[in-house]
Order: C-alpha cells, then sequence, then structure tokens
C-alpha cells in the first residue's frame, strides 16, 4: 500500500523567464490533511503545484516526500492532478474518463461504466453526459467530470488548482465531501471562501 505523503518544501526560490515567481519559500503539507495555498495572481501559487508534479525544477531549496528525497516521476504515479485549463483530449465523456486507465500506474483503480456513473451522480451529473463530447460541456460540467476522475483514481495525493471556481454551492459541498478524507494529502488553489474554509491549513503567499 502506497504511503500518505507528507511533503515539505524548504527554501524554494523559482524564477520565470526572468520574473522571480518564488523566493526562499517554505511549508509543509501533512499527511492526510488539506493544505490550502492562498495568495494573489501571480503569487507562485499554481507554480508551487507545478514544481511538486516536476513540470519546473526550482533553483534552489529542496522538496522531499515522507522524509525522504524528491522524486517526480514517483511522486506523479501517486497523484492525481486537476489543473485550472482542464484539457482530458477528444473524445466523449466516457472515453476521457477511461483513458487515464489503460495506463500501467492506474490499471488497479476502479474503471467500470458503474463506477464513473455513481460519482457522477455524486457531484450532480446523470449518466446521460458520458455519451456527450467532453469538448462540448460547460466550464462547470468540465470540471465536475475532472473532479470525479481524480476521485476514481484513488490517489494518495490530490492537487487541485482552483476546484471549486465553476461550481454551484451544493456542487462545491458535494466535491469536498468526496474528495476531503483524511486517507489522502489534498494540496489545492483558492479563492472560493467555501473551499477555503474546508482546509486544514492554510498557506499565504504574497
Amino acid at each position: 500500500m502506497v504511503p500518505i505523503p507528507s511533503i515539505l518544501f524548504e527554501n524554494i526560490s523559482f524564477a520565470f523567464e526572468n520574473e522571480q515567481i518564488v523566493t526562499d519559500f517554505s511549508f509543509e503539507a501533512t499527511a492526510g490533511q488539506h493544505t490550502l495555498l492562498q495568495g494573489e495572481s501571480g503569487s507562485g501559487k499554481s507554480t508551487l503545484l507545478k514544481l511538486l508534479l516536476g513540470f519546473y525544477k526550482p533553483q534552489k531549496g529542496s522538496i522531499s516526500i515522507n522524509g525522504e528525497k524528491f522524486n517526480a516521476q514517483k511522486l506523479r504515479k501517486e497523484t492525481a492532478w486537476l489543473p485550472q485549463d482542464l484539457k482530458l483530449g477528444s473524445g466523449t465523456v466516457e472515453e476521457v474518463i477511461s483513458k487515464p486507465f489503460e495506463f500501467a500506474a492506474n490499471t488497479s483503480s476502479p474503471k467500470e461504466k458503474q463506477n464513473y456513473i455513481a460519482i457522477l451522480k455524486e457531484l450532480g451529473l446523470s449518466s446521460d453526459i458520458l455519451q456527450k463530447e467532453f469538448r462540448d460541456l460547460s466550464t462547470g460540467q468540465r470540471q465536475r467530470v475532472g473532479l470525479a476522475l481524480c476521485h476514481l483514481l484513488d490517489k494518495p495525493l490530490l492537487l487541485l488548482d482552483e476546484p471549486t471556481s465553476a461550481l454551484d454551492k451544493a456542487s462545491k459541498q458535494k466535491a469536498a465531501s468526496l474528495l476531503l478524507t483524511n486517507n489522502r494529502t489534498v494540496i489545492s488553489t483558492s479563492h472560493d471562501p467555501f473551499w477555503v474554509k474546508k482546509a486544514d491549513n492554510i498557506i499565504a503567499l504574497s
């Protein structure tokens, strides 16, 4: 069984195209808790998530997982990631949800149609959405499909970038109930007061 990760950023600095994004920044995401990164646009919230995924490398500082040296490739296999700009490819909703389960890292996760239907229903979506083209969905529908997929992947780490920005109050509550459990570590960014209240720890970026 993969352990629930505790993640430590120590004195991280990162610049992009000569613009300093994060400077000497440290924080810890405790295993089994929801840590929320909060700050103005451009403060580095999304960048920190991308550093954790290995999309970027810090110019200074270190990241450790459960006290061990950071390995981005290994951590990606243990992570479900919901970016702000959700792109799951072309095809029907059923096809784009099914695609990740073709990879070896995800084959042990539930992938039968009835599981999709049950989770989508939890998020307020009917089963007929599975046959709709993903690209034709509204922003809120795409966001809920992405959240459903994050849950279905059943990973010990969730990285969620503004996960409730296009959701109504009822959908936000359903998403929180589904995703924020103590058997996974969640790191998210959000300006949404509802989601902020659901955090165990809030990390402020200036």
